[in-house]
């Protein structure tokens, strides 16, 4: 391989998953190589092209990243370790710090904020392990008294629950590396009601990002492990933190009301 190609091959090899959404121009810009080197590097490796590299790229990954063999890579890499605490708290800090790189406290998550804090309704979506972050959030939200809808389940429930969406309305979906149909659906559902749409995905070329209004970038390490939920919570505790200090006075009312029931019913 020329010297181009080897720099392009050095950053596929990082950069894996990102490289199997982007296009050729996009590629070449990343890995600081032309266009026409992304194209060539495909044609030495055997292909008719780039889309036929991409395409046969995202089927490798479809089928290589399963749950078993991501458990098996996770006790691999940690059970030579002596010290397998401190080694997952250094992977979970790596992640928060890419969060810190990657998010604007006035950037985008504000808008994020601002888009939720102006919402009539808010729709969360997330399956998979993107539930517990769901989870978290309708719970959190709920408290703060927002009209929240949470969809966690597949098929068609999808189509169920957002039936009367609005222009007014927030779409907050969750996914990472291969997001779930579904939640791409209710993408395209808030898109074409005019809804606003907030993604918390792992890149901000994933098919979520694509088609969302604002991106929150959430790293969980590298896809061939268990990754870690620690970096896409923290994104969702600042949500909620934030949007609970711009109405600071209802806030605090709705909480004391919960402990007065608490308190009334004995629970």
């Amino acid at each position: 391989m020329t010297k181009g190609q080897n720099k392009l091959a050095d950053y596929i090899l990082e950069n894996t998953e990102e490289v199997s959404f982007l296009t050729s121009s996009e590629l070449g810009k990343k890995a600081g190589v032309s266009e026409a080197t992304v194209i060539r590097f495909a044609q030495f490796l055997g292909f008719t092209g780039y889309p036929e590299f991409k395409e046969n790229l995202q089927h490798l990954i479809k089928e290589r990243i399963t749950p078993r063999i991501k458990m098996k890579e996770t006790v691999e890499r940690i059970k030579n370790k002596e010290d397998v605490f401190n080694n997952l708290i250094h992977i979970d800090r790596a992640m928060l710090e890419r969060l810190m790189e990657e998010n604007s406290p006035e950037g985008n998550i504000r808008q994020a904020v601002n888009l939720l804090h102006k919402g009539k309704k808010i729709f969360l979506v997330g399956l998979g392990i993107s539930k517990a972050v769901v989870d978290f959030l309708e719970f959190r939200l709920y408290r703060l008294k927002y009209n929240v809808t949470a969809i966690t389940a597949g098929g068609d429930e999808i189509i169920n629950k957002m039936l009367g969406i609005r222009s007014e309305d927030v779409v907050l979906g969750i996914g990472f590396f291969r997001p779930h149909r579904e939640i791409i659906v209710a993408f395209d559902i808030a898109r074409n009601n005019g809804a606003s749409i907030i993604a918390i995905t792992d890149s901000d070329t994933s098919p979520l990002a694509l088609k969302a209004n604002v991106v929150l970038q959430a790293k969980r390490g590298p896809s061939e492990i268990m990754t870690s939920l620690v970096a896409p919570m923290s994104i969702a505790n600042i949500l909620v933190l934030s949007l609970a200090m711009e109405e600071k006075e209802d806030s605090i009312k709705a909480f004391n009301e919960l402990d007065h029931l608490k308190e009334k019913y004995n629970l």
